[in-house]
């Protein structure tokens, strides 16, 4: 490597040809980075998949496997706002002769105080959790459409709280 000591990193030398002298050899250049083929992009995409690929598949389940889950009907008695969460809601659902304490991502959608006295599928049998530090009792079942408007999933006539759904 050739020594041009510190007079070469001055600002009033920029520009000036005797730095590097006549004849001087410069190393051969190399590649940083080697070109990969669009067939190997390819093929790795094809291994990882796409992330909407994979949100949108769901595996199969055995008959066995929908028997575990305990959904029943439940009527929303209470709805409010939990506190520094901006999309969720701390729901009292009634399902026969027990109140559950369900916290739900509908506060965008929905106002407590126009779901109180609505009919919904409740999935009772889910571990309880803590959302926001309150204690949830299970999930409310809801219908998505592709722009994210949230529904409930209610039967079409009113049915006996605690009802099972099979």
């Amino acid at each position: 490597m050739l020594n041009l000591g510190d007079d070469y990193r001055q600002w009033g030398n920029v520009g000036k040809k005797e730095l590097v002298p006549a004849g001087h050899e410069l190393n051969k250049p190399e590649h940083l980075f080697d070109k990969i083929e669009d067939r190997v992009v390819e093929e790795q995409r094809a291994k990882l998949g796409t992330g909407e690929d994979q949100e949108d598949e769901v595996p199969d389940i055995s008959i066995e496997d929908f028997r575990k889950m305990d959904i029943r009907i439940g009527t929303i008695k209470q709805a409010e706002k939990v506190p520094q969460a901006d999309k969720l809601l701390k729901l009292q659902v009634e399902i026969g002769d027990e109140i559950r304490q369900v916290v739900s991502g509908i506060a965008r959608q929905y106002d407590p105080e126009h779901i109180t006295g609505t009919q919904v599928c409740l999935l009772a049998n889910l571990a309880p959790r803590k959302v926001k530090g309150v204690q949830s009792q299970g999930m409310i079942l809801m219908a998505e459409n592709d722009d994210g408007e949230l529904a409930f999933v209610s039967p079409i006539s009113v049915v006996k709280d605690g009802s099972p759904v099979r």
